[in-house]
């Protein structure tokens, strides 16, 4: 029974560590058993990441806790992200049964991009939908975290809507409904739309402050910094708030 306990509460952390995006490598997995057979009751696991724009590094710093019954459980991962000025920014970021960021997630927050997440808004003590983003204007939190700006669902974030009215195309209806999930995630994705009866391949990035989207070249440059897509209103009016971090549900 003692054997069969272990096994699977190592294959659970395992499990945990592949879906939020840390990879199932051997040394992950060595790391990991080597802290559980460790006599400390919390051990830390270093790994990193390539999914992040050319120029910058990401490294993953791991915390798992033990308790005095033996269960081991992982609570936090703290994301630090340098780039080629050595300039650094980091967030801890809690790991929880119910719902987490992932690496890939962490490292789009990290890198200026907004999230669209489900949290329990402070007004209406109720679960909804927002995106979020790093207030890196802000000093950090005694915990040493940043601050989240966020933008309610009354704000009027539709990324249907500002899809359908750009001038953005796609080959099949699956490959625009895949590239709707992925602006939500903070991703960087590659389109296509047309200007002046031409059709222009760029980089798009998601910006909820503005309720359109930022267009770079495949070297990341803007161009689109004064021009927002057709059709697309550029309405601020809403109000914006800040929640702690202790507030927000993955």
């Amino acid at each position: 029974m003692e054997t069969q306990k272990e096994f699977d509460q190592v294959k659970y952390l395992k499990d945990q560590m592949k879906y939020l995006g840390f990879g199932e490598g051997e040394k992950l997995h060595n790391d990991l058993e080597k802290g559980i057979n460790s006599k400390k009751q919390q051990f830390e696991i270093k790994t990193s990441s390539d999914k992040t724009l050319p120029e910058n590094k990401v490294a993953f710093t791991l915390k798992f806790n033990k308790t005095d019954s033996g269960g081991v459980f992982f609570n936090s991962y703290n994301a630090k992200l340098t780039n080629d000025n050595k300039e650094e920014k980091s967030h801890n970021f809690p790991v929880s049964r119910e719902n987490s960021f992932t690496a890939k997630e962490a490292v789009n927050l990290l890198e200026g991009r907004s999230v669209k997440i489900e949290f329990v808004n402070p007004k209406s003590n109720q679960n909804e939908p927002a995106f979020v983003q790093f207030n890196f204007n802000e000093p950090k939190s005694d915990k040493g975290n940043y601050y989240f700006q966020n933008f309610y669902k009354n704000y009027g974030v539709d990324t249907s809507k500002i899809v359908e009215k750009s001038n953005l195309l796609f080959d099949n209806p699956e490959w625009k409904e895949n590239s709707i999930k992925s602006l939500e995630k903070g991703n960087v994705v590659k389109v296509k739309f047309k200007e002046n009866d031409h059709v222009v391949e760029a980089k798009a990035v998601l910006d909820p402050q503005n309720r359109n989207f930022k267009l770079y070249d495949n070297e990341m440059n803007r161009i689109n910094t004064n021009k927002p897509l057709q059709g697309l209103e550029q309405d601020n009016s809403h109000d914006k708030a800040n929640i702690r971090e202790q507030s927000i549900k993955r």
